[in-house]
């Protein structure tokens, strides 16, 4: 047994285990699936964290000061609303400032509402963030009350106060948004290509439904009789059957379910203010 043990000097030896000649390329292989690995994985975290942040746009909303707003909005005013599109008439600006003059008694914001009135016959309105506001003169062609086109500006001034068009750029912007306004290279006030999409595009379903609701609510604050958004989107409704629809319709809800939600809070209680009808009003 202790011959069997010991090692033949006559029996080839076993050959030895040759060295891997492919070791570095092993590494390189593994390497490159590590690196792809960790790019796929820094992928879906960078796509979840800007997901995220569009998602929370509405949250990050409220960490944005009223200053950027208003430069915001003051940079896209001046392009969607120049001068050289405002009626030439004062009376057409003095008419809407006089309706709103009742409806701004009853608000507390930051911002300072301004209001211009654009030769253009849609009926059409629209509010840039930071509190300025538009009114085509085909509006104030259409309407046949002062209760109808205050319903309008009570509308459009729940979009700033609820902050909706700037809750609508981030949800668009996105994580790039947030990323670069934590870094500091973002700047709210340029971003005016993003905030003119407003003009073309407006609001979500659910902010126009909210701005509508809230804007009842203050006309009756304000003592402006609120049917008068009712009777504005029935009139509306027939717009819509007769002519396709209005600018102001294109991306709302329909003016026949706003009609039906205006009427059902019934009856106004109490002495509704009289105001001036928009018949007569001059652009030009």
């Amino acid at each position: 047994m202790a011959d069997e043990m010991q090692p033949n000097p006559f029996r080839p030896s076993e050959p030895r285990s040759a060295a891997p000649t492919e070791g570095f390329g092993h590494s390189r292989r593994r390497l490159a699936l590590e690196i792809g690995g960790a790019v796929v994985v820094l992928a879906l975290l960078i796509w979840g964290a800007f997901a995220l942040a569009s998602w929370g746009a509405g949250l990050f909303a409220r960490f944005v000061p009223a200053s950027a707003e208003i430069a915001l909005g003051e940079n896209t005013w001046d392009r969607v609303a120049p001068p050289s599109a405002q009626c030439t008439d004062p009376a057409a600006l003095a008419y809407v400032e006089q309706l709103a003059a009742p409806l701004l008694a009853q608000i507390d914001s930051p911002y300072d509402f301004q209001f211009r009135v654009v030769d253009d016959d849609s009926i059409n309105a629209f509010a840039l963030p930071g509190g300025f506001v538009t009114v085509h003169y085909g509006l104030l062609q259409a309407a046949e009350s002062g209760e109808e086109v205050a319903a309008v500006l009570a509308h459009e001034m729940q979009h700033v106060l609820q902050r909706h068009g700037l809750k609508r750029i981030l949800h668009q912007l996105g994580g790039w948004t947030l990323l670069g306004t934590v870094l500091g290279f973002a700047d709210l006030s340029s971003l005016t290509g993003v905030a003119m999409s407003l003009v073309g595009h407006g609001y979500d379903r659910d902010q126009e439904r909210e701005s509508d609701a809230l804007g009842r609510a203050l006309l009756k604050r304000a003592h402006i009789d609120p049917r008068g958004m009712a009777t504005f989107f029935d009139r509306m409704a027939e717009e819509d059957a007769g002519n396709g629809l209005p600018a102001i319709l294109s991306t709302h809800p329909g003016s026949e379910e706003r009609a039906a939600a205006a009427r059902a809070e019934g009856p106004f209680v109490g002495e509704a203010i009289t105001l001036p009808s928009p018949k007569g009003v001059k652009c030009k």
